[in-house]
């Protein structure tokens, strides 16, 4: 597999940040120049679907090349890093790096409760799904402010900004409901800039691999209602994209390993394909030579102050935050192989994964749809 480092002057963050300058809203990221001169012929509808795990190389895989959404891919483009849902839909959410927002992984440690919290379902990790607490962890510690917020704030409700999920306020449970409420909204007088996010085909990959039946037909079902959506539309622009790709996998367990285990300080956070290792004091190089032992064919593994110096997690400046959450090291695959800590309480064990440099999972569609 080939090593993919995000590119922050191509990438989901600078696509989120065209939409902000687009309605008026203050960024100091760089923005997409293509999509800058798509929206220049300032369409009333602005609509970005995002579907999970949908990477360049799912969409080649499971797609002829004339299909509805590859005759219209305009280009590849960066995910951030970590390549997974976590850190990547909080910044399409709040045109943040995942630096600054500090949500940089579906398992962050708070030193405030001592533990591991699987943040978006506010649920400790490896417990089986018991909460984390009465409240929810990440919004109270690390809260942001959403981009529809700051559209509407920004642009004096000249503009309405909707985000379209099974978790928003619409509770869309289906692609084809999703469709039709963006077809509902974009009926509107006024302008608009419409998210959409849906949990496919990155559920079923986790499952079955990346390239079973199933995946292929959810990825027919999303060319197919996207294209059905767009035949609807008018004075619309249609952006499709993704927040990461997956690769099917085999893992290997930490406690397998008591070389490197004896060296840690609490079970690893963030991601198995991006492990942050907190480390005993004076046990350093005991633990990088351990490691490298192991698993130096097939991760990469870096200090704190290499990850802040290489802006792996976005070129701004830290959320105190996020620097706490790193850890002393970060070892990030490179190859099929990922890392738990033990076989996990809280799923199955996933036939394919992200969250590491690969060009799968960091690279992501950039498709185009003028709807006139």
């Amino acid at each position: 597999m080939k090593i993919k480092y995000p590119d922050y002057n191509l990438s989901l963050l600078n696509l989120v940040s065209s939409v902000l300058v687009h309605f008026g809203v203050t960024t100091h990221h760089k923005t997409l120049p293509a999509f800058d001169s798509l929206l220049s012929t300032q369409y009333k509808n602005v609509v970005i679907m995002l579907f999970d795990g949908l990477g360049t190389a799912i969409l080649e895989k499971h797609l002829p090349f004339d299909a509805f959404l590859c005759h219209h891919l305009h280009s590849t483009i960066s995910s951030v890093f970590p390549p997974t849902t976590t850190s990547a839909t909080t910044t399409m959410g709040t045109g943040l790096s995942p630096i600054e927002h500090g949500w940089l992984g579906w398992s962050l440690y708070f030193n405030e409760i001592d533990a591991n919290v699987n943040i978006f379902p506010n649920t400790l990790s490896g417990s089986g799904g018991r909460s984390a607490a009465d409240y929810h962890v990440a919004q109270r510690y690390i809260p942001f402010e959403s981009i529809w917020n700051k559209i509407s704030k920004d642009s004096n409700s000249v503009v309405k900004a909707y985000s379209v999920s099974p978790f928003s306020s619409f509770k869309s449970k289906s692609i084809y409901e999703i469709c039709n409420t963006v077809k509902r909204l974009c009926t509107e007088n006024r302008r608009k800039y419409i998210y959409t996010y849906w949990d496919q085909p990155d559920y079923d990959m986790h499952l079955y691999g990346t390239s079973d039946e199933q995946v292929k037909a959810q990825v027919w079902y999303i060319n197919e209602a996207v294209e059905l959506l767009c035949e609807e539309l008018y004075d619309t622009l249609v952006i499709v994209t993704a927040d990461h790709g997956l690769v099917d996998t085999k893992w290997r367990y930490l406690i397998d390993y008591p070389d490197i285990t004896e060296c840690l300080l609490r079970v690893p956070s963030i991601e198995a394909r991006a492990y942050s290792f907190f480390i005993k004091p004076g046990m350093k190089d005991r633990f990088v030579t351990a490691f490298n032992r192991h698993f130096g064919d097939c991760y990469l593994l870096f200090s704190k102050e290499q990850i802040l110096q290489n802006k792996l997690f976005g070129d701004s400046i830290p959320n105190p935050r996020s620097i706490g959450f790193i850890g002393d090291y970060l070892g990030v695959a490179t190859g099929s192989y990922s890392i738990d800590y033990a076989p996990s309480a809280d799923h199955d064990v996933f036939k394919a994964a992200h969250a590491g440099l690969t060009d799968e999972e960091m690279n992501v569609p950039f498709i185009v749809v003028e709807c006139r």
